[in-house]
């Protein structure tokens, strides 16, 4: 039977044998997943990490004026008590603070935030419908979800000048209303200045002697401060509304108001005390290198495209200046993320591009030019109809989704090698293009769809990852999922198409006619005519195109499109060479071309210059170094290489040999867990980064007034800037001294400055603060004189140690986080009923481990402090009853004299101000003044106003008192916890205080428990390697029913065992940390990886075995002559050596750039020349596990592939000839 009658017996795939009928459908199909693709990458939001949305309630209550311990009492308990019955809660957490109860419920996932919101609602009104409940609350609890990425500004505006803070405050204001009319923003905070109010101070000792209570001062200001409805009256046919307009128009109106009458005398607000209007108490400061500043806090909406919208404030703020903001008005942007995600996002496009880059010279010199485009173009439709998908599913364009990307590059293009080698194959062996495109796709199209099947089975249960973490990391296997199945139908859709019509077997001579070249000649100086002179053909011509432009900006767009049609057509017809091909052909007309990039390049027209030029220099190196180094590697190189494999697979199958190579393998895979023990690398939970910026949280005591901490942060702001200065050096560009590495030095204090990793904090926090300093980026932090690279981490350590052992303050220096919040690396949680007996408890621990001396640890600290300062008064109430006097009475004097009391809202035009009254300030900073006033109160027996002094009824302690009661499932506990010092490892750290702790005697009441970053760290681990087991049994099912045997699936599931030898062979030699996230996706990816190889070369082999049994006219039943069937083994490598290699070179390629470090600005190339390349970065950081995990295994499971899978696949057929002869 002749060749041509065995291709006969291929049945055709149905959607490939459609594709090739309807060639024309299938082009408009490929430029409409061009153009749609292009528009949704354009139109994706973009930021930085994947924006999460967590099931996760807060209840905020308000109880001013009560102890942590009554607020756990009153309010924190019963709530607790009735959220605990609802379904799907994962954890509740609470803190009763001074005033405050904050209660935080995590759901699991299978619970949206919408459900658990409407939940919680409904069983807090449950709560508050119970007697006990307080009645007096200031306001209802108010319970909410949180999205995270709406929490954190996006940016910080910062206003300064020679301007009062009232002017600064209203230029914020103006900015304010227009930043918060972009759709893309959330909410603006404006920090460093207060809201004002009406303050109406009274005078206790004026009041007592005119018998005035602040109950008259209130009822005196609300009946006053209204306006009333009269009803309609009939005037001349007509019904008027009457109204009584009582409101004050003026704050100064307030002081004139009655507040009562004594012995017939009358007793105005003026007599008991003072009206002013300004700010309230302060709330908050704001600095940029300790210059006052007033500071908006810019926050986004969830879901929305973070570039975009910095894109919108910076042009309001343009705007701004521009029409209504003064000159002199100095305005600061800080801590811009989208810079940070613009470089993030920058660096793996670039990753991506460069990768593209390499895996298409790969293929270009095992397939040539030609055909590397036929399969290239699998990576940017691929992309593209990923990007269409993502885009339709809500997805946001993120660091998760391009590494994915990236991951895939190597893959994508693994089919489209398979089906175009195999069409080119057929081609070269005489069938014609269509028939050879049918059934060279046909004949792979199932086994290309088993391992494609594989792989993807090995993502499956990464997206069903449970928990914060998953949502998270979730994106890498969806994408990848999306990818791969779009690179699938490339493969069997348009690659037959696209040969069908493009693939030649030998290239023929170039054509390209005298006329065709002086088409592009004067289309180039026509299209620089119009760069170089728009507004001499069509000045002030304005067209509609997305939007108005001029005609100059039209005009010089049009030339780009003349420029970028001309050198495409030109490509096409100089860049496939033959062998007869002329080279002074394709030398002298791209001579004329670089001579016109060169006049393009003098007018200022660089875009298009650059883009002539390295076109033409392409073309060049091309015919002179690409296409001979091409042709050698194909026709010289390859051919050795088939011969010295095909030598080397003929001695692993020889005798007994095939029994030692796999012999060897084991003892391989043993040796290296070996290794791997002996030479244990460090266990991370997440990769370490260096930081963006540091964040420097301060704590004093709780109680401490706001102006103490802010005089603390001063001095502290003091040390960092004195520390920075070291980073200073003079700038030549600039010639001025200037910090190469620092950008900005923000001090907030007071609202708004808790640590976000601790979770939302309801009220005023006049006891914290925050210095945030923030680095210029990545490719920026080096010296100015002689370019020394600096690492952030080293300024992390330093700050650390400078603010160790501060008295009296809590000082914690953070980074910024890399990737989902996990808790602190150290976290000792200790529970117990009895709190002052679990906070000496807790403090003995602290102390016993500091005295372990071990190495690490930052500073261990508690959640809870002790000395909290407390005045309890306690009522004589025999004494107060006989006297007539109530607790409410008591409780409410003390209160509205300290804290005040909002009793009605004074309207100025659009603004609405609080009116408070409180008592005087001489008043409320003196305690014997305060428990020494009168309550005045009417004798409702005689009707007499009687006064009795506080101070008789009462009975006042000095105390302290603990800062907060925490609880966690409904559990009292009290949490220890430090960060680790830079170099140290956390999971040793831990692993050290563990085994301390195995010494220590806990009392039979206290628990503890290792929680945070190692608690989130196992959980994590256990995750994964379930994952890894349940994709494996996924692979090798999905084996067994395209194969239909046992054999097989058992050949590549050990491959994919064996893999595991690279990537620990390559942690221990090159020293890299074992990164528990990254490295175990990456394992994980690799089994799906590897198994696609593997699949395809033993069906091929099968193919082969089955055509010889036709030539040797035996059924499908029978078998072949043993030595038939190790020649068909050894076929079978040889001719799947190409796709193989490919396959795992472009892979290892696709990922290369990112595992090293190595970035290329491809844009700066083309529109600068200036490739702008270095090494390292964050991605790098934070990619370079997982990508170094996949190169290690798949670099050794090539070797798998092509020798230790024919050796095990004649192993067990040899014993199943054996078997078969023995019965």
């Amino acid at each position: 039977m002749s060749n041509q009658e065995e291709k006969k017996q291929v049945k055709p795939f149905g959607i490939t044998a459609m594709s090739i009928k309807n060639r024309t459908t299938v082009m408009v199909l490929t430029v409409i997943i061009f153009l749609a693709g292009l528009g949704a990458y354009n139109s994706m939001p973009k930021e930085a990490f994947p924006e999460i949305v967590m099931p996760e309630i807060y209840i905020s209550t308000i109880y001013p004026g009560n102890s942590p311990l009554d607020i756990e009492k009153l309010i924190t308990r019963p709530i607790e008590k009735e959220v605990k019955g609802i379904t799907g809660i994962d954890e509740i957490t609470s803190s009763s603070l001074q005033g405050v109860s904050s209660i935080k419920i995590k759901f699991d996932f299978s619970v949206t935030p919408e459900q658990a919101l409407r939940k919680v609602k409904d069983k807090v009104d449950v709560a508050m419908a119970d007697p006990d409940f307080p009645s007096d609350l200031p306001a209802d609890p108010n319970v909410f979800d949180m999205n995270f990425s709406e929490l954190m500004p996006i940016l910080n505006i910062n206003l300064s000048g020679d301007f009062s803070l009232d002017m600064l405050n209203e230029y914020a204001e103006y900015l304010e209303d227009k930043i918060e009319d972009i759709p893309q923003i959330n909410e603006v905070d404006i920090r460093g200045i207060n809201d004002k109010e009406v303050k109406v101070e009274l005078d206790l000792l004026k009041m007592e002697a005119t018998k005035i209570n602040f109950q008259n001062v209130e009822d005196a200001i609300n009946f006053e401060n209204m306006t009333v409805s009269g009803g309609n009256v009939l005037i001349d046919g007509f019904k008027r509304s009457i109204r009584v307009v009582g409101e004050f128009s003026d704050w100064r109106d307030i002081q004139d108001i009655i507040v009562g009458r004594e012995n017939g005398n009358i007793v105005y607000l003026r007599d008991v005390g003072t009206v002013s209007f300004g700010e309230k108490e302060k709330e908050s400061y704001a600095r940029e290198y300790k210059k006052s500043v007033v500071s908006l806090d810019v926050k986004k909406r969830g879901g929305e495209n973070l570039i975009e919208a910095s894109a919108a404030i910076n042009e309001v703020i343009k705007e701004a200046q521009k029409n209504y903001l003064p000159e002199g008005l100095n305005i600061t942007i800080t801590n811009d993320q989208t810079d940070q995600t613009k470089d993030q996002l920058n660096e793996l496009e670039n990753s991506i591009l460069f990768g593209m880059v390499l895996v298409i010279a790969v293929l270009l010199f095992f397939l040539g030019l030609r055909n590397a485009l036929f399969v290239g173009i699998a990576i940017p439709l691929s992309m593209l109809l990923s990007f269409l998908i993502l885009s339709s599913l809500g997805v946001t364009l993120n660091i998760m989704v391009l590494f994915s990307l990236v991951l895939a590059l190597g893959m994508l293009v693994d089919n489209g090698i398979v089906v175009v080698e195999n069409i080119y194959r057929l081609m070269d062996e005489g069938l014609p293009p269509s028939k050879a495109a049918l059934e060279g796709a046909s004949e792979v199209a199932w086994p290309i769809i088993a391992s494609t099947a594989t792989t993807l089975a090995a993502f499956v249960p990464l997206a069903l990852w449970p928990g914060m973490m998953g949502e998270f990391m979730r994106f890498l296997p969806i994408t990848l999922m999306i990818v791969l199945s779009s690179s699938l139908f490339v493969a069997l859709v348009i690659n037959p198409v696209l040969t069908t019509l493009f693939m030649k077997i030998h290239e023929e001579d170039v054509v390209f006619s005298r006329k065709a070249l002086r088409i592009s000649y004067i289309g180039l100086i026509v299209a620089f005519l119009f760069g170089l002179f728009p507004g001499l053909t069509m000045d002030n011509i304005e067209f509609q195109i997305g939007g108005k432009a001029d005609g100059m900006k039209f005009l010089l767009k049009f030339s780009y499109v003349i420029v970028a049609g001309i050198l495409l057509f030109v490509m096409s017809r100089l860049m496939f060479l033959s062998a007869d091909t002329d080279k002074k052909r394709i030398l002298i007309p791209n001579l004329i071309f670089m001579g016109i990039s060169l006049a393009y390049h003098f007018t200022g027209q660089t875009v298009s210059a650059n883009f002539i030029g390295i076109t033409a220099t392409f073309l060049i190196v091309n015919a002179y170094l690409i296409y001979p180094a091409s042709i050698w590697f194909k026709d010289a190189f390859m051919p050795r290489l088939e011969v010295i494999y095909d030598r080397f697979i003929r001695f692993a199958l020889r005798g007994k040999n095939a029994y030692k190579f796999l012999g060897g393998t084991f003892g391989m895979l043993i040796l290296s867990i070996g290794f791997l023990i002996a030479f244990m690398p460090k266990v991370l939970f997440f990769p370490n980064n260096e930081p963006k910026y540091l964040n420097i949280f301060i704590e004093k005591p709780i109680g401490t007034d706001i102006e103490e901490t802010n005089k603390l942060t001063m001095e502290l702001e003091d040390k960092v800037l004195n520390a920075i200065k070291k980073y200073e050096e003079l700038n030549p560009a600039t010639g001025k001294v200037e910090n190469y590495l620092v950008s900005s030095v923000i001090a907030q204090v007071g609202k708004g400055t808790s640590d976000p990793a601790q979770g939302f904090t309801a009220g005023s926090t006049p006891n914290k603060a925050r210095i945030t300093v923030s680095f210029v980026k990545y490719t920026e932090r080096h010296k100015f004189t002689d370019g020394e690279l600096i690492n952030t981490n080293d300024v992390l350590s330093d700050f650390r140690e400078m603010f160790q052992g501060i008295p009296g303050v809590k000082i914690t220096v953070d980074k910024d986080a890399n990737g989902p919040p996990t808790g602190a690396p150290i976290n000792i949680e200790i529970a117990g009923d009895d709190y002052e007996q679990l906070i000496t408890e807790a403090n003995k621990v602290k102390t016993f481990i500091n005295n372990a001396n071990i190495g690490g640890i930052e500073e261990l600290k508690l959640d809870v402090d002790q000395g909290k300062p407390e005045m309890p008064i306690r009522i004589d109430r025999d004494k107060a009853r006989r006297l007539g006097v109530s607790t409410a009475q008591i409780g409410g004097a003390l209160r509205t004299s300290l804290f005040g009391k909002e009793v009605s809202t004074y309207k100025d035009g659009e603004d609405d101000y609080p009116i408070n009254i409180r008592s005087a300030k001489i008043f409320r900073d003196n305690p014997d003044a305060l428990i020494n006033q009168r309550i005045t109160f009417k004798n409702m027996n005689n009707g007499k106003i009687i006064q009795i002094p506080i101070s008789s009824l009462i009975d006042v302690q000095k105390t302290s008192t603990f800062s907060a009661v925490k609880r966690k499932d409904l559990n009292r506990i009290i949490t220890i916890s430090s960060n680790v010092l830079e170099g140290y490892n956390p999971t040793e750290v831990v692993n050290e205080i563990k085994a301390t702790l195995n010494s220590y005697e806990f009392p039979t009441e206290n628990t503890y428990k290792f929680t945070g970053q190692q608690e989130e760290q196992a959980k994590e681990m256990a995750f994964l390697s379930s994952a890894l087991l349940i994709a494996f049994l996924l692979i090798i099912f999905i084996i067994v029913l395209q194969f239909n045997a046992t054999s097989t699936p058992v050949i590549i599931g050990t491959s994919v065992l064996f893999s595991l030898i690279g990537v620990l062979l390559g942690l221990v030699i090159f020293q890299m940390d074992f990164v528990v996230i990254m490295t175990m996706i990456g394992i994980i990816s690799l089994a799906g990886i590897v198994v696609n190889n593997a699949i395809v070369l033993i069906d091929y082999t099968n193919i082969i075995v089955d055509r010889k049994k036709e030539e040797q006219g035996l059924t499908s039943e029978d078998r072949l002559p043993f030595a038939d069937f190790v020649e068909a083994i050894e076929e079978g490598g040889k001719t799947r050596l190409r796709p193989v290699l490919l396959t795992a070179i472009t892979t290892v390629l696709g990922l290369l750039p990112l595992a090293v470090g190595l970035n290329v600005d491809f844009f700066g190339f083309f529109t600068e020349l200036d490739p702008h390349i270095y090494v390292g970065g964050e991605n790098v950081q934070f990619w370079g596990p997982m990508s170094w995990t996949i190169i290690f295994g798949l670099t050794f499971a090539t070797f798998l592939t092509l020798v230790i899978v024919p050796v095990m696949y004649f192993i067990v057929n040899r014993l199943k000839y054996r078997i078969a002869n023995a019965l």
